[in-house]
């Protein structure tokens, strides 16, 4: 455990959308804090040249925190400035005490 601890280095923060109301009573996309945490945030492609696809593709990442309850796709990871989408959740019954997603970089 203490070798998975080690790792933790980048401070995020993960965030859900959520629906605000705006002064006029519009409603307009946002984001609300899910948590604050530690993680290790690994590059795992540049793009998807790999799979045929254009090559604009924006880089995705591999990052992986402690397991705790309320992160779910479609969230989004705030790190060093950057935004990453959650594409995907690695819940491996073997490493009971992480979870490690999948995110795609997202500009805007």
């Amino acid at each position: 455990m203490t070798e998975f601890a080690g790792t933790l280095r980048e401070r995020l923060v993960i965030e859900r959308p959520v629906s605000l109301r705006n002064a006029m009573g519009l409603q307009e996309p946002g984001w609300e804090e899910v948590c604050r945490c530690l993680g290790a945030v690994v590059l795992e492609t540049v793009g998807a040249e790999s799979e045929a696809q254009a090559l604009s593709a924006m880089p995705r990442y591999r990052v992986t925190i402690r397991k705790r309850d309320g992160v779910a796709l479609n969230q989004r990871v705030r790190w060093s400035g950057r935004s990453l989408m959650v594409r995907q959740l690695l819940d491996d019954p073997r490493t009971k005490d992480r979870i490690v997603m999948r995110c795609e970089e997202v500009r805007g």
